[in-house]
């Protein structure tokens, strides 16, 4: 892309970003450095619309924070882009219709606000909020006409903030996916799609084969790229016969996820750190079942689990039924400071997925310099390796409980700085925000 200058006045003109900056008090021959800066700023300028399946919200705090993280980190890195996030009330149980709960639903509808409101979380990044009921896709798709509407207005909003947007972002085909594609075909705006699903694809999203019904396969079809964000999440995505993807991984902002400035690793036992959704496809009760192999030969061996769901309790009781309940503590779901604390004073970190795409507690683990368990289960292969930890084959609580084991006895042959330099160089913000800003400029150019 070129600027045109036209005599004394001069006309920077971005026809891919349909911006026009009018410069009149500099001579084209006399260009100083503040010029040259406005010019590079402008050049690099770009508006991206991201619809995340999932954000924060008051009910579900955690869910979708990974997207809210990275986003911020990639206007920080990045501050000639602007990001606009669309909220429609995904995540708030205000405005989700249950099926079976009628008169609920109808108090809902009653006492519903839905008042558009912004919020603004840097200079160029700002969530547009419109709330919008949802309910099964099975009557009127879910409203999925009253939530694309929402979104609309959503980016009409962030347009008249920001400027004409030049790419969507959805992350997870359904139900973003499906927006995003709406959206950018009435819009005439190209998109990407994220799939950091695990398991991918739903089983609901399936036909008997395995195959993905047309109707959740459509927006992987039309959108410009598909990003996966592991090697095995691509291949997953392949076999399902979508071939537009490119691989860029998750990633964890080093400025908030960094090993403690002052140890506070408590030197006399070792402690185990895991995080997850307490369900059964996690492995939480095999890391329990492991546990108790390992505490057969060690007393001073400390688990703390953080997490909620509905697995929890039955793991809970299998302590007690084992006789390891004094070793373990159950912290409930954590925000993200207690998790990075949790991260930070942890000996190590464990978690005996059945299935993931990538496994972004991982990251966040040797992030903090902490070396990790995982099983082989898709996406912890490419993350782990000699020096950062351990892989474990799935549903084998004794081969984790040997893992364990030599962890703890060879704690000092995994150093949390070489830990920490070899997460920098694969998953850090300076490692992957630059693919995921040069896609969108292919992205743009191509359209």
């Amino acid at each position: 892309m070129k600027a045109i200058y036209i005599n004394r006045n001069y006309i920077i003109v971005l026809a891919n970003w349909q911006l026009i900056y009018y410069l009149s008090t500099f001579k084209s021959e006399r260009l100083d450095s503040k010029s040259i800066l406005i010019e590079q700023y402008y050049l690099n300028r770009m508006n991206v619309f991201v619809i995340p399946s999932w954000f924060p919200s008051k009910d579900h705090p955690v869910s979708g924070t990974m997207i809210k993280e990275q986003t911020e980190a990639f206007c920080q890195y990045y501050p000639s882009v602007n990001v606009g996030i669309s909220v429609w009330g995904q995540q708030d149980e205000d405005f989700l219709l249950w099926t079976k709960h009628h008169i609920k639903n109808l108090w809902k509808v009653i006492k519903a606000n839905t008042t558009p409101y912004q919020t603004s979380l840097l200079s160029n990044l700002k969530v547009y909020h419109r709330p919008t009921f949802t309910w099964t896709r099975k009557i009127l798709k879910g409203n999925l006409k009253g939530v694309v509407k929402s979104n609309i207005e959503n980016l009409k909003n962030f347009e008249a903030d920001f400027g004409p947007v030049d790419v969507i972002h959805a992350h997870v085909g359904f139900p973003a996916g499906l927006i995003a594609m709406e959206v950018a075909e009435k819009r005439n705006i190209p998109f990407c799609l994220s799939e950091r699903m695990g398991p991918f694809p739903w089983p609901h999203t399936l036909n008997k084969e395995g195959k993905l019904l047309a109707y959740y396969k459509q927006p992987y079809i039309k959108s410009a790229v598909n990003i996966a964000v592991s090697p095995f999440q691509q291949e997953v995505m392949y076999k399902q016969g979508i071939m537009n993807t490119v691989m860029i991984p998750n990633f964890v902002n080093e400025n908030i996820f960094a090993p403690a400035s002052v140890a506070n690793v408590n030197t006399d036992a070792f402690t185990f750190f895991s995080l997850s959704y307490v369900a059964p496809n996690k492995g939480t009760d095999l890391v329990v079942f492991a546990a108790k192999e390992l505490l057969l030969k060690y007393k001073n061996i400390n688990f703390r689990i953080g997490g909620d769901g509905p697995f929890l309790d039955h793991c809970k009781e299998l302590t007690f039924s084992l006789g390891i309940a004094e070793n373990f503590t159950w912290l409930g779901e954590l925000d993200r400071k207690a998790a990075i604390q949790e991260f930070q004073s942890c000996n190590a970190f464990v978690l005996a997925s059945q299935y993931e795409s990538m496994g972004i507690v991982y990251v966040e683990a040797i992030a903090c310099g902490k070396p990790i368990i995982a099983t082989r289960c898709g996406g912890p292969e490419t993350t782990v390796n000699s020096i950062n930890g351990l892989l474990v084959e799935k549903d084998n609580p004794v081969e984790l409980s040997k893992a364990m084991e030599y962890i703890v006895v060879n704690r000092e042959k995994y150093s949390s700085s070489n830990i920490r330099e070899d997460y920098l160089r694969h998953f850090s913000i300076q490692a992957i925000a630059p693919k995921l800003y040069d896609l969108y400029k292919e992205i743009i150019q191509n359209h």
